[in-house]
């Protein structure tokens, strides 16, 4: 079971849960478990195949780019988060 981290602007999707646990071993099988308990969530985090690039994705604290088929090991700790913009000028 991965635990997830719900952004507070999703939240309302899932009846205001800050966390929820769900079974899954992939990325996808996580969001598409999250759509069965959250109508409208996988909508919302996916487009055209990959995370929206407004959102960001932390598996068990590192924080990359996944792809929808990243696996997820045993008690994954998962967190999607607003991407953070901005850098060098």
């Amino acid at each position: 079971m991965a635990k997830v981290w719900i952004p507070a602007l999703l939240r309302p999707l899932c009846d205001d849960h800050a966390h929820m646990t769900v079974p899954a071993t992939t990325l996808k099988e996580l969001l598409l478990a999250l759509e069965a308990e959250c109508p409208g969530f996988y909508d919302r985090v996916v487009e055209n195949g990959r995370i929206r690039p407004e959102l960001a994705v932390a598996i068990n604290g590192e924080a990359e780019s996944f792809p929808l088929f990243e696996p997820l090991g045993p008690n994954a700790d998962v967190a999607i988060v607003p991407a953070i913009g901005g850098g060098a000028d």
